[in-house]
């Protein structure tokens, strides 16, 4: 073999030996990647969701890092502490079964009901183009987030936060720093499903029956099991009088303006998981979760404020995943992104005593018109009688006459016979 067949031939084994060491590392990196993104997982089990990614991890770095390119600056994704070692089984299973219970009944007596879009009792004239229940009232702003941990609670922690708040603004001396317990809505309504779920809606019939205890009294557990009871004497509930649903931004601000926060169902995409700051609107790729039933994931949240950012108009809402998810546990969300149901707002009314006297004001007064209302119905009734005994009475005459006539008829004809009869009798005697 000559000098320069040898040289050619030891260039080619160094190239090859080159190819085999690169392909080496690059499966070590992937496998030390691979260890490194499922270490310690395994935190949760059960639970179903679409597609193959049943088993994919909600913080996968490669996924994270996705969103935030997707988001076009609007927002930025980062790794939730919550949501560590969940797969999105885990969130299928875990995140689900909180509804709107009477969507389909609306307006129906008895079923929830609409509010009314004009409210007499509402100050008129612009609300401010930004508002931030933290700074604003802070003592209104219901305490530190709730993590809700493998539990689906947020339907009990949103009505109670918003409730909590209403109160502070009727009078924030005397409320200041009210925090009720929506672990008592877990732990004792039977209309709800406990830590598996619950009506956006519907709770606020049992908080109108039964009220809420300070959260002190019931404190929040999560996914742990506590007992329905406490030694707190009833006299420290505070309950709603009454909840309708509500649309439209313009409506909901002039109504949180006047007098507090209101709740809100957000479908839950997979990005929103990731959320960590900014103004966030579903990305393109986002997917939208789904229950074991194979519909919507919807979580409850309380909107606390609104305001507006780089161009974007968002809500600020206070969610239930610990206060290292988000913005200290809050998140911005643009207002028309179809990431909140905002046709489907829940307005929980607090049974203040400004309330209580209003509200037995309007009883009265219902009382009242009812009562003229069926005044009015038996005077109707009393004059259609009387028309349809009239109505009787004519045509009683008018048949009575026509029978007359008849009778009269028939005695002509009878004098027309006689004749005829005499006639041809006179005729035969002639002959």
């Amino acid at each position: 073999m000559t000098k320069k067949a040898k040289s050619k031939k030891s260039g080619t084994d160094m190239k090859r030996n080159m190819v085999i060491g690169l392909g080496v590392v690059v499966g070590v990196a992937a496998l030390y990647l691979a260890a490194t993104d499922d270490a310690g997982r395994g935190k949760k089990s059960g639970g179903s969701a679409r597609g193959s990614r049943a088993n994919s991890y909600v913080n996968d770095r490669y996924f994270v890092s996705d969103v935030t390119s997707y988001s076009a600056g609007n927002f930025t994704a980062a790794a939730s502490p919550f949501f560590d070692r969940w797969t999105y089984g885990d969130v299928s299973y875990g995140l689900d079964g909180v509804s709107i219970r009477g969507e389909g009944m609306i307006g129906f007596a008895g079923a929830l009901q609409r509010c009314d879009e004009v409210d007499a009792n509402l100050e008129s004239g612009a609300v401010p183009s930004s508002y931030d229940i933290r700074t604003e009232l802070p003592s209104c702003a219901g305490g530190a987030v709730y993590d809700s941990q493998n539990c689906s609670s947020s339907y009990a922690v949103a009505a109670a936060t918003a409730l909590s708040a209403r109160f502070c603004y009727n009078d924030q001396e005397k409320y200041g720093n009210t925090r009720l317990s929506p672990q008592q809505v877990v732990s004792c309504d039977k209309k709800s499903q406990g830590c598996a779920g619950g009506g956006i809606d519907s709770v606020w019939a049992y908080i109108e029956k039964k009220g809420l205890f300070p959260d002190s009294c019931i404190p929040f557990g999560g996914a742990n099991n506590v007992q329905c009871k406490t030694d707190c004497e009833p006299s420290t509930k505070l309950k709603a009088i009454s909840h309708c649903m509500m649309s439209g931004a313009k409506n909901i601000k002039r109504e949180m303006w006047n007098r507090g926060p209101v709740v809100a169902p957000l479908f839950l995409k997979d990005d929103f998981l990731v959320y960590k700051s900014g103004v966030y609107t579903p990305t393109e790729n986002a997917n939208q979760q789904y229950g074991g039933d194979g519909q919507p994931i919807v979580v409850a949240v309380t909107i606390m404020g609104w305001g507006r950012s780089e161009g974007s108009n968002y809500w600020l809402v206070k969610n239930s995943w610990g206060a290292n998810w988000g913005e200290e546990g809050y998140a911005r969300v643009a207002i028309g992104s179809g990431a909140i149901k905002e046709e489907a707002f829940i307005v929980g009314h607090a049974a203040t005593e400004e309330a209580i006297a209003e509200a037995q004001v309007k009883a009265e007064a219902a009382a009242k018109r009812k009562e003229e209302l069926k005044k009015e119905r038996a005077e109707r009734d009393a004059r259609i009688k009387e028309r349809e005994a009239a109505r009787a009475s004519e045509q009683a005459e008018k048949a009575a006459a026509e029978e007359d006539l008849d009778f009269e008829d028939d005695e002509e004809l009878d004098l027309d016979a006689d004749s005829e009869s005499d006639g041809e009798g006179a005729s035969e005697q002639a002959s």
